[in-house]
């Protein structure tokens, strides 16, 4: 029988796991998927070249990225807020 833990983590067959399945959901939801550089996709499992890792800054969650088709690479960061500003005209 399933039930919830205290961190929200559903418990099951992999109850000694804690957090890691859910996360490593978000993971597989939210990794880029294709290069900004070219559009070739980046993971292995869909055809492509490239690598992608994951680690966090804070709140923000940071994918570095490099795409093997075209040679790019850098960071992408999804935060909960951004703020920008408009450039004087």
């Amino acid at each position: 029988m399933a039930r919830a833990s205290g961190n929200g983590v559903v418990a099951g067959g992999d109850v000694q796991r804690g957090w890691f399945p859910l996360d490593a959901e978000r993971h597989r939801r939210d990794a880029p998927r294709y290069c900004p550089g070219c559009a070739a996709a980046l993971s292995l499992a869909d055809g492509g070249q490239g690598l992608i890792t994951e680690y966090w800054t804070g709140q923000d969650r940071v994918f570095v990225c490099f795409c093997g088709a075209c040679g790019w690479s850098g960071d992408i960061v999804l935060a909960a807020r951004v703020v920008g500003h408009e450039a004087a005209e």
